[in-house]
Order: structure tokens, then C-alpha cells, then sequence
């Protein structure tokens, strides 16, 4: 595996252990992803319809898998990896099919929150294949899976800053209090 492909799951699952059941927690946040798995499913949905699922999956796995070629996942950041690991996405430590994308199996993509790239991508073998109709339809669900997408990404990133700063506070004063624990520092206190 590419080493900054390694070093974005690293940090992914880090954020997530760290992070997760707060972020899980967050209103906003929950809402969004939610928002996001369901516009994911709808374009699952409309791509096994119409065959393309099974066909996309075939082609990636057999050749010549135009699309999921290796160093696609160069595009994949923390932030996404850790907004799949929110949806409960096991992200592989290694490469399962030589030749191709990290996450790619033999079923298909791994990920159900995929970069850019990877869900916009139609070949040009299934583009020619399919009627213009359904082209400008799945092409509009995609739309509104990366659009939904980037409102969860957005949420996450704002939900982190807010709480690595608070964590950035709380360390920062508990190293200016010397020996004192956080309890100590934040519990309020009896007047002698």
C-alpha cells in the first residue's frame, strides 16, 4: 500500500477512536450522515437497476477496471476514511485485488463514502451503453450523493476544530495548573 494512503487510514482511525461516539453523538452531524447513507443508497440503488453494479464490479475485479485503478485512493483524505468509519465501514490494511484500488474486493468498492472520482466516473463503455434518459438520472443522483456528501465532510470538519480546540483549552490549562488533574481544575469548589 502507498505509504500516504497508509498514513490517511492511520489518522482516520485515530480521529475516529478519539472522536467517533462523540461525533455519532452530535446532532448535525448525525443528521448529515444520515442524509448522506441515504443518498448513497439511492444511487446504489438506481446502478443495480440498471445493471451497472454487478457489471462495475466484474470490471474492476477482471480488467481492465478503468475506474478503480491503483492510486485512485490517493484521493481519499482522513476526513472521508473516518466518515466511513462512521458508517461502519471496515477500511483493509492491504491491497486485496494487484493492480487495483486499496479498497476495492471482489464485490466492488469496500467504501460506501467514495471520493469524487469515484462515484461521478461512468465509462465510456456504460455511458454508450445505457439510454441518455437514465444517463442524466443516475448522473443526478450522483449529484446529490457528493452534494450530500460534502455537507457531511463540512459537518465533521467543523464538529473536530471545534472539539480539538476545546481539547487544545482543557490541555492547555491543565498544563498551566502544574500537578492539578482536570477534575480538579473544573469541579467547582467549597469556600473554606
Amino acid at each position: 500500500m502507498d505509504a500516504r494512503v497508509y498514513v490517511e487510514i492511520s489518522e482516520a482511525r485515530h480521529l475516529f477512536q478519539r472522536y467517533g461516539n462523540r461525533l455519532l453523538s452530535d446532532p448535525c452531524v448525525s443528521r448529515l450522515l444520515k442524509q448522506y447513507r441515504d443518498a448513497i443508497a439511492k444511487t446504489t440503488r438506481m446502478m443495480r437497476e440498471m445493471g451497472m453494479q454487478g457489471e462495475c464490479a466484474r470490471c474492476a475485479a477482471e480488467g481492465p477496471g478503468s475506474c478503480c485503478f491503483s492510486g485512485i485512493e490517493e484521493g481519499y483524505d482522513q476526513i472521508l476514511l473516518l466518515i466511513n468509519l462512521l458508517m461502519g465501514c471496515n477500511i483493509p490494511d492491504t491491497r486485496e485485488i494487484a493492480g487495483s484500488c486499496t479498497f476495492l474486493g471482489p464485490s466492488g468498492c469496500k467504501l460506501r463514502a467514495r471520493y469524487y472520482y469515484c462515484v461521478h466516473f461512468l465509462c465510456p463503455r456504460l455511458h454508450r451503453a445505457m439510454d441518455p434518459l437514465s444517463v442524466k438520472e443516475l448522473l443526478r443522483a450522483v449529484g446529490e450523493e457528493l452534494h450530500a456528501g460534502w455537507e457531511a465532510e463540512q459537518a465533521v470538519r467543523t464538529s473536530l476544530k471545534r472539539r480539538e480546540a476545546m481539547d487544545g483549552n482543557l490541555r492547555s490549562a491543565a498544563s498551566e495548573a502544574g500537578s492539578r488533574t482536570m477534575e480538579e481544575l473544573y469541579m467547582p469548589t467549597e469556600d473554606p
